[in-house]
């Protein structure tokens, strides 16, 4: 899986796993399936009150498809980047410094979405996708976005505790003023922002941490700061 490397507004280097063509796949087969059930029922209801009038069927029928046709940029814009179909994969559209898409960048995706997905039954997506880096089709290098993975990045545990060496040296002795209770609360905490991509939560644990301890992240990034705090909370109780 590619990853992206993105630089956050509090200046903090983040990297996410770049959506792998297979759960794009899956989220489209979803979403055309979700599009095409609505079109079934729609239609199905609308043929009940038997209208002959041909222009005020057309009418009706127009604005039934229409939902059908902006599917995308509609539920990309209320859903925070995400489809019924992504939000199942847990993929989503955002740009490529890591902030949220606009809606001129869901617009401009599903306006070229036109001709490289549904014109080109997926073809020059496909390709487009395929040859890119950071997995970007003709729309998402038009719009400046990228679709990135939700799914859990790190285990925390392996990724925090597997490598505490013997001879490990406690960074911060001032972790001894944090009890069990406090260092459970950031553990979870931690995970969480982890998992949902979360930099205000990061930025707010390593200052409620900085303001119980006294100590200063000194520029090490919210990340590694959290981490070395739980590492050598968990080496100080360790050795006792």
């Amino acid at each position: 899986m590619n990853k992206l490397l993105v630089n956050t507004p509090q200046n903090v280097q983040i990297e996410y796993n770049v959506s792998v063509l297979g759960s794009r796949i899956l989220a489209f087969i979803i979403d055309i399936i979700i599009r095409i059930t609505y079109l079934i029922v729609a239609y199905k209801f609308i043929s009940y009150f038997k209208i002959t009038d041909e222009w005020l069927n057309l009418g009706i029928y127009s604005l039934i498809t229409l939902p059908v046709l902006l599917y995308g940029v509609i539920l990309e814009t209320l859903m925070n980047g995400q489809t019924i179909g992504k939000w199942i994969t847990k993929i989503r559209v955002v740009q490529m410094d890591g902030e949220k898409a606009s809606f001129y960048n869901y617009f401009a995706r599903w306006l070229i979405g036109i001709f490289e997905i549904n014109l080109t039954f997926g073809a020059v997506a496909f390709i487009t996708i395929a040859i890119n880096k950071n997995g970007q089709r003709l729309g998402d290098l038009a719009a400046n976005t990228v679709l990135i993975s939700l799914k859990p990045q790190l285990d925390l545990h392996q990724t925090i505790f597997n490598d505490l060496a013997e001879n490990y040296l406690i960074k911060f002795p001032e972790v001894a003023k944090l009890s069990d209770r406090d260092i459970n609360i950031i553990n979870d905490n931690f995970q969480t922002a982890l998992k949902s991509n979360n930099f205000e939560l990061l930025e707010a644990l390593t200052r409620k941490i900085e303001e119980i301890t006294g100590v200063k992240s000194d520029g090490m990034g919210f990340i590694d700061f959290i981490q070395r705090i739980i590492q050598d909370h968990y080496h100080f109780h360790r050795n006792k």
